[in-house]
Parts: C-alpha cells; sequence; structure tokens
C-alpha cells in the first residue's frame, strides 16, 4: 500500500487532485454568482456542477498516465524513459551508498533577477562545506547545475547521480534580509526527512550556510573529525559582492565540453582580480587566479614566465591565509604540475587537497591526471572512475577518461565514455568528434571524422582546435584543395591541438604556426619555393615562442620539425635530442610517447629510416604512442611505406 501512494506522488496525482478541486470551486463559484445576474437558467448551473464532478475522476486517471514534461505532454513512463535516457548508465548498477546527497541549485526567489548569483552562492558554499567531509558521497557542482530547471523527478535524479538523498531550496534577497527555505529528501522513497525557513542578516549569510551543512551532516548521520567540524566553520570571504565575482569568474574557468579559449581565460582573470581587492583575505580566490595562470601558460596561450610567477604567487598567498585550503593546495599542485612537470611534488600536495576535499571531483580527477603523467596508468583510471562517481555528468572528467582508455587503446570503454558525455550534452562538439576519432586511431580510418566535422558549426574554433583537426585530416585525405579551403578561412594565426587527430607532430600544448600547415600544403602541390617562405616564417614564430620559454620540449620538436622541412639536418637534429632529453616517456608517461612520435617524424623527413624505424618499434602499443592505424593514415609516415619493418608495424591488428 506504501508503495502505491509513492507511486501516485511520484505522477504528481496528488498535485492534480488538489488543483481540480481548486480550480472547480472557482468555477462553481462563478456559476452560482454571475449566472443568476445573466438571468441563465438554474440548470445550467446545475449542468456545470456535474461536469466537473464528472470530470474529476477522468482528471486522475490522465495524470496517471501522463505527464507535463518541457517537451510537451508525454506517456509518464515515456517520460521516465525520456529522463533515464539522461542518465549515465553505471549510475543505474552500482550500489547506492546510505550516506549519500546530491545539494540540487537553489531557486532564486528574489524580485531583483541580478540576485541569481546570491542564490548560486548559497548553494555553492553549501556544497562546498558537504564535499568535506569524508563519510559523505557528495555529488560535485557541474553534475547537479543541470537539475537547475525543468521538471524533477527527484527518484529518477537520485539514480542518475548514484546518492540516496537530494536537497533542494530556495533564496530570497531582500535589502539586507534573507529568507533560504531548505528540505531533504529521501531520493528512494520521495519521503521528507527534514526542513527548515531561516530568516536572516544577509551578514549572517555564511554562518547560516555553515548552520546547514551541519544539519544535513547530522539528519544524515555522518561521522565528522575534529578538522571537519572545524572546516565547516571556515567562510571563504565576508564580501558577498567579491563571492559573487568569485563565482562568475569560476564560470569561466570551467571546462563545458565546448572549448576553453584564451578569452575566457583573460575575462575570469579580470573577475578574479577584483575579488582579491574587494577582500585580500579571500584565499580561494587566489587559489582560482593560481590556476588560471597555469593553465594559460600550460595550453600554450602565454608562455611567457610570468604567468608561472603569479601562479605561485596565487598559491602561496591562498596557503599563507588557510593552510588548510583544499584548492590551494589543488592549485599548488597545478603549478608544479603545469609549470615544471614535477609530478612528484604535484601529488603531494594533491593528496592534501584530497584530505581537505575528499568529495571534489576536480582534486580526484587531477589525481588520475598525475598518476597517468607518472606512468601508473591503473591508479589513473581508478581515480578519474572516482571523479565520475562523484561528478557523473561533468564533461571535463568524462574528457580525461576518455582520453586516458584511447590512450591506453581501449577502443570500446572510450567509446562508451564519449556516449556517456553525449547523454549529457548531444552536440557537445569535441565529444561529436571524438566519437569518430576513435576510428583514426583503431582502423586508420578518416571517414568518420571528416563526417562529423560537418556537423560542427562552423564558428566553432576556441584556439583554432578545430581547424587543427580539418586540417590534418585534409592532409591525410590528400585533398589539398578542401586543405586551402580551411587554411583561408581559419581567422587563428596559431592553431591548438586537442589529440584528436593523430600522434606524429601532434602537440598538444603547443600551438602550431599556422604558416606550418601552408608550408605542408605548398610542399605537397610541389610549390617548393611557396613551401620554403612559410617554413621560415614558421620558424620565425616558433624561435620567438622559445624566446619566452628556452626549455619547452614541445616548442623545440615544433622547430625540429620545422628545420627537417627545411632540409637543415643539423639544427633538426639538435632540437630534436634536446627536446627527447626534456621530455622522454621515463618523465612523462603521457607525453612522452607523443613527443617520441613526433621525433620519429623529424627522422623520417631526415631520411634517417633506420632510425624513425627502430623510434616507432619502441612506441607502437605504448600508451597514449602511435598505432597501426594512425601509422596508416599520416602522412609524416610516407617515406617509409615500402619499407617491410614498417608495413608490419602499420599493418598489425588492433
Amino acid at each position: 500500500m506504501k508503495s502505491f501512494f509513492v507511486e501516485l506522488k511520484r505522477r504528481k496525482v496528488y498535485r492534480v487532485a488538489i488543483a481540480y478541486a481548486v480550480a472547480s470551486w472557482l468555477l462553481i463559484q462563478i456559476a452560482t454568482q454571475v449566472f443568476p445576474f445573466f438571468e441563465i437558467p438554474n440548470w445550467a448551473v446545475r449542468l456545470v456542477v456535474i461536469v466537473l464532478v464528472l470530470g474529476f475522476p477522468i482528471a486522475l486517471i490522465l495524470s496517471w498516465i501522463f505527464d507535463l514534461t518541457p517537451q510537451g505532454i508525454r506517456r509518464t513512463d515515456d517520460s521516465d524513459r525520456s529522463l533515464a535516457a539522461l542518465q549515465i548508465a553505471p549510475a543505474t548498477t552500482r550500489n547506492i551508498p546510505e550516506k549519500s546527497i546530491a545539494v540540487l541549485p537553489f531557486e532564486n526567489l528574489s524580485d531583483d533577477k541580478e540576485n541569481e548569483y546570491f542564490a548560486a552562492g548559497v548553494h555553492d558554499d553549501i556544497l562546498s562545506n558537504l564535499a568535506k567531509v569524508a563519510d559523505l558521497k557528495v555529488i560535485s557542482r557541474t553534475s547537479v547545475q543541470q537539475f537547475k530547471s525543468g521538471v524533477r523527478n527527484l527518484r529518477e535524479i537520485g539514480l542518475a547521480l548514484g546518492v540516496a538523498h537530494i536537497l533542494e531550496g530556495t533564496a530570497r534577497r531582500a535589502g539586507n534580509r534573507i529568507r533560504v527555505n531548505a528540505q531533504l529528501i529521501d531520493a528512494r522513497s520521495d519521503a521528507h526527512i527534514w526542513g527548515e525557513t531561516f530568516d536572516r542578516e544577509i551578514t549572517d549569510l555564511f554562518a547560516l550556510q555553515s548552520e546547514l551543512a551541519e544539519r544535513i551532516t547530522q539528519a544524515l548521520r555522518a561521522n565528522l573529525s575534529a578538522r571537519e567540524k572545524t572546516n565547516l566553520q571556515t567562510h571563504p570571504t565576508r564580501d558577498i559582492l567579491a563571492y559573487e565575482l568569485f563565482l562568475r569568474a569560476r564560470e569561466l574557468f570551467h571546462w563545458a565540453g565546448s572549448g576553453y579559449s584564451y578569452d575566457k581565460g583573460a575575462d575570469a582573470l579580470r573577475l578574479i582580480d577584483e575579488a582579491i581587492k574587494r577582500d585580500p583575505q579571500f584565499a580561494l580566490a587566489y587559489a582560482l587566479a593560481s590556476r588560471l595562470h597555469s593553465e594559460l601558460f600550460w595550453f600554450g596561450y602565454d608562455k611567457s614566465a610570468s604567468h608561472l610567477e603569479k601562479a605561485k604567487a596565487a598559491a602561496d598567498a591562498a596557503l599563507k591565509l588557510q593552510p588548510d585550503l583544499g584548492e590551494a593546495h589543488l592549485a599548488t599542485a597545478f603549478y608544479y604540475y603545469y609549470g615544471f612537470r614535477r609530478y612528484d611534488v604535484a601529488q603531494k600536495h594533491v593528496t592534501a587537497a584530497v584530505r581537505a576535499i575528499p568529495n571534489n571531483a576536480d582534486v580526484l580527477n587531477t589525481a588520475g591526471a598525475i598518476a597517468r603523467r607518472d606512468g601508473r596508468w591503473n591508479e589513473a583510471v581508478t581515480n578519474l572512475e572516482q571523479g565520475r562517481d562523484r561528478d557523473p555528468r561533468n564533461l571535463s572528467v568524462l574528457w580525461s577518461l576518455f582520453e586516458s582508455y584511447l590512450a591506453l587503446h581501449e577502443y570500446t570503454k572510450a567509446e562508451g565514455t564519449v556516449n556517456d558525455a553525449l547523454s549529457v550534452s548531444p552536440n557537445a562538439p569535441f565529444f561529436v568528434l571524438a566519437r569518430s576519432a576513435i576510428a583514426l586511431f583503431r582502423d586508420g580510418e578518416t571517414a568518420p571524422l571528416r563526417s562529423s566535422l560537418r556537423q560542427i558549426p562552423g564558428s566553432f574554433d576556441p584556439g583554432g582546435a578545430t581547424s587543427t583537426i580539418a586540417l590534418r585530416l585534409s592532409l591525410m585525405e590528400r585533398d589539398l584543395d578542401e586543405a586551402d579551403r580551411l587554411l583561408a578561412a581559419c581567422a587563428h594565426e596559431k592553431l591548438d591541438d586537442n589529440g584528436l587527430s593523430g600522434v606524429a607532430g601532434a602537440l598538444d600544448g603547443y600551438i602550431v604556426p599556422k604558416s606550418w600547415y601552408a608550408g605542408l600544403i605548398a610542399r605537397a602541390r610541389g610549390n617548393e619555393s611557396s613551401a620554403q617562405t612559410a617554413f621560415e616564417h614558421a620558424k620565425g614564430a616558433v624561435r620567438d615562442d622559445l624566446m619566452q620559454c628556452p626549455e619547452d620540449a614541445k616548442t623545440l620538436a615544433m622547430l625540429a620539425l620545422i628545420h627537417a622541412a627545411l632540409g637543415e639536418k643539423k639544427d633538426a637534429l639538435a632540437a630534436a635530442a634536446r627536446a627527447g632529453e626534456l621530455l622522454p616517456i621515463a618523465k612523462d608517461s603521457f607525453d612522452g610517447p607523443i613527443l617520441g612520435t613526433t621525433l620519429a617524424a623529424v627522422s623520417a623527413k631526415l631520411g634517417e629510416r633506420d632510425v624513425a624505424i627502430k623510434q616507432l618499434e619502441s612506441l607502437v602499443g605504448v600508451p597514449n604512442g602511435p598505432t597501426p592505424g594512425t601509422l596508416r593514415a599520416e602522412p609524416e609516415w610516407d617515406s617509409l611505406r615500402d619499407d617491410p619493418r614498417f608495413k608490419e608495424l602499420a599493418d598489425h591488428v588492433a
């Protein structure tokens, strides 16, 4: 019987019954009061009452069968299946811990819609506090943010996110007063566990959020260490405007499956600098500033040492203000990771971050990234899977997991991860391309990736990454007219590479001059004079980059490729040797094989056939190294195709 009433609630029959009763009462009142005024016969009033009474059971039956969704009126079972289609498949099969919770975005009830960031701040701080509790499983913000609007079926949401409990709430701000309403629901039964409304001064906001987090942990019977109890009382800032600036900056910073650009990073830095000016004691803001500077350096947008200096200064400031702040340790880890590839030091800080914020998917994702750089691939995948468990709808986490499975040549798992991502965001461009890129790595087929490129909007080209894929694919297909068209249409002078279009010369983290591709196209056409001019222009651009960061292995590898293209053998070998010394596989198991493959391409360009093949033999089969598929497709290996040793490598079945 209990399950029957739960089903009535799930199908919203109660809501329809109440709404129908209220509407019927209003109609009857209108009929009895207004009809006589117009001398409408009494039988008409009786007819209205009879129709409404007869309609009541019909309305209940229809509410049982149908549901009103954002997509229109749907059968309830179909509606459930539609929602289930958005779920991450593993969530339906794993055991859901009793002490697990998802905090859904709070609804902004303020008259001033500009207070949207206020409601977001309330939600975010509660979530951040709960993430510090090791005895809980707490879903990270990216996944819960996707349930900000629309129909909320809490049972299905709980199943999708793998949690037993859900917290819902509203926030209203009027002048200096705030009202926050929160209710804790058992997602498995829709049972109401706890709820309360708080009316406070705006100055008490962060104390209120700490109190809410404590009430929730008590309701879930979570065990709190002395350190965790103290951490729940620690507030990021007392300045509401500074906190809103922080939230806006972080929203720009988080990768959303649609690419990350220099403009986003610059805008986020501007906002976070304003937040720090408002509150120089805002440790969390310093941590984010450090992350931004490190990322702008690592992804090649600006390789100047000033970014690393600012990243270190901001991370140090955060740790000085709050020595146990997990985000500060995470920022320091990225400084050593991105700035110096010091994965041993980065690991120590990530371990500290895990202790401080054990439920933070970003921390688990970083732990996985460091482990794979260090050659601990099984540990890397374990950490990334744990990150997905805490944030199952986070495209950034899913991308890291996809990259790892692709590097390990586990193509079925890679494809499954892409499908999970596309169930969250069906049009996320890089995931659309990633699904087709698997065929290139596994089989050397370019047609699926070419087909997927046609689905991507022409305006989508963050950092030139889409142009890079299209250009490299055209060169693989020997379609020089298409390559010329793409190059002419590309607005970027330097092009990013996200690793979806092969391995040789795929220097993810270094932005390749557009003139490099102009030289490759001209040479393929037999226009040697134009090729030489383009390569010389590219050499100048790369040397400028090298002035900023003389010991960057990928910049040196790019310079070696250009020297080889220009026939400058001595300079090419010197640059290649130095790049190999700086970034061997022993130092970086993720980038090392990519660099090694590029250096093999340098040897092939220089006519050093035996050296090139020997290098490839040591790399094929290594995680993130060349695959038989890429060897078949990439034009870098054209000079080796008649060699039996190369044929054996390229003909190997994946």
